[in-house]
């Protein structure tokens, strides 16, 4: 199957070595792209961080040397990365940002730094609540990618509302005959008033669901449980 990868670089490469493996062809064509952004003001008192993506994980890792304090990560592949980046107490929410704030809220002993994107998906302060206080730091920015669609493609995988939303505002008459794969609701409502053939949703937010549906439309195996 001809597969369009729309998810940021180099996550995107990765993505398409797991498809190639399968037999799938990958197309790699981000929609977006990460643009870091300076530091413009003093760093807000932390005793945790948060990380919302992996290019939230790299881009940090890159200006603070501390490995010390505690990381919680939205989910694995971004526990993986602040791993790899030498933070040696990680914690995964193996979800979405509403699975993030809840391994927070009990757990985190006083203010947490979430270093991530300019505009993000969902406002992790005010989902955490309580009396843990959450500071937000702009460090990145997506932008649109100028890159063409693929000449041929079967299905599209979306990694993000974010690339989705791209999608429908530059993409939309790609779509009759296609299929396309999201990784969770949020990511899949800019995609339903489309015109796919199909859009398929993972069973959870994370890309190994997000391939078990692709196998299960494709191949017609059953999904892991979940």
């Amino acid at each position: 199957m001809r597969l369009w990868v729309t998810r940021t670089a180099p996550a995107a490469h990765e993505t398409a070595a797991r498809l190639a493996a399968l037999g799938h062809s990958p197309l790699v064509a981000p929609l977006l792209v990460v643009r870091p952004l300076p530091l413009t003001g003093p760093v807000p008192d932390h005793t945790a961080l948060a990380f919302t993506s992996r290019n939230a994980v790299v881009l940090w890792s890159a200006q603070d040397p501390d490995r010390t304090r505690p990381a919680y990560c939205v989910g694995d592949a971004t526990a993986d990365a602040a791993r790899a980046a030498g933070y040696t107490d990680v914690h995964s929410a193996s979800g979405d940002v509403r699975d993030l704030a809840a391994l927070i809220r009990p757990d985190a002993a006083g203010p947490v730094l979430a270093p991530g994107p300019a505009r993000p998906a969902a406002d992790l302060a005010a989902l955490v609540g309580g009396e843990t206080p959450v500071h937000t730091l702009a460090i990145y920015d997506t932008v649109e990618a100028d890159d063409p669609a693929p000449a041929a493609f079967d299905g599209v995988l979306f990694h993000s509302p974010r690339a989705a939303a791209a999608f429908a505002d530059r993409h939309a008459d790609t779509t009759p005959g296609r299929l396309a794969f999201a990784m969770s609701p949020a990511v899949a409502a800019p995609l339903e008033a489309l015109g796919f053939s199909g859009v398929r949703i993972a069973a959870r937010p994370d890309e190994q669901a997000l391939i078990d549906t692709l196998d299960a439309q494709t191949l017609g195996k059953p999904p892991r449980p979940v």
